[in-house]
């Protein structure tokens, strides 16, 4: 035998399902819309942190250059430039990506790398290219807020052993 439901109460019945199927869809995707979500703390951590590795390459090139002003190593233009066009395009892909960059911002950037590009091609002596190697990667860690490591030049070059104080 069946049971007669009125109306009213299947549309009541119905309504409620409803109701609570949107309530557990709001919540399943608060969840995993949090989770899975990039801060903006987590945009920025990235940013610096690649502002960082872009800065440590350009003082790599200090290595670049003087091998190929002794003519130990490869060219300026093989080791240097091709390497600075790597640079210049991984720091443009990232000016892109850190939106909160004012155009004077990203315009230091750009011509750190410049003058460094400038002093490869003008073959300048290489402690002075490490000085603009090292001003440029400065220029770029403040620009996206990476603390300042100090560089080869301010800490009085590469510690081959013992102490700093030595």
């Amino acid at each position: 035998m069946a049971l007669y439901v009125p109306l009213s109460r299947r549309r009541r019945n119905a309504a409620l399902v409803a109701i609570a199927t949107l309530l557990a869809g709001l919540i399943v995707g608060a969840i995993v819309g949090r989770s899975s979500a990039v801060t903006a703390s987590e945009s920025a951590a990235a940013a610096r942190s690649k502002g960082d590795t872009i800065a440590t390459r350009i003082e790599a090139l200090t290595i670049e250059y003087e091998q190929a002003v002794a003519g130990t190593g490869d060219t300026i233009e093989g080791g240097v430039l091709d390497a600075l066009d790597g640079i210049d395009r991984d720091l443009a892909k990232l000016i892109t990506e850190a939106p909160w960059l004012g155009d004077d911002q990203a315009q230091l950037a750009r011509s750190a790398t410049t003058a460094v590009r400038a002093g490869a091609a003008a073959e300048i002596d290489p402690a002075q290219f490490a000085n603009v190697a090292a001003s440029a990667a400065k220029q770029i860690r403040e620009t996206f807020g990476v603390n300042a490591y100090p560089s080869l030049l301010e800490s009085g070059g590469p510690i081959t052993g013992g102490s700093r104080n030595d």
